[in-house]
């Protein structure tokens, strides 16, 4: 009787990392520097999770991370501005009255 050597199972292959997930990610940390780097990494995130549904790679953690930071900072910018803008009105409205 011939002796029947098993072959070695290889593994399944793991899903590749989204690039475009870690690049919205990027470009969301970048805007806590640079402002409109935060838009980047929003549209980069939502296009990243809506690749890794689609071809089921892995980085949707990186894709979340970056829509929650870049929708983060866009508000509190957005918040800010609007702060500095009451601020200047009142103060322009205190010097017209002296």
């Amino acid at each position: 009787m011939p002796r029947v050597t098993p072959e070695p199972s290889t593994p399944p292959p793991t899903p590749q990392l989204n690039t475009m997930a870690l690049a919205a990610f990027a470009l969301s940390v970048l805007g806590i520097f640079v402002l409109p780097s935060v838009l980047g990494g929003i549209v980069c995130g939502h296009l990243a999770r809506h690749q890794i549904r689609r071809t089921g790679e892995q980085g949707d953690a990186w894709a979340l991370a970056a829509l929650i930071l870049g929708y983060l900072l866009l508000l509190l910018s957005i918040a800010g501005l609007l702060l500095f803008g009451g601020f200047m009105i009142t103060m322009f409205g205190v010097m017209a009255l002296m």
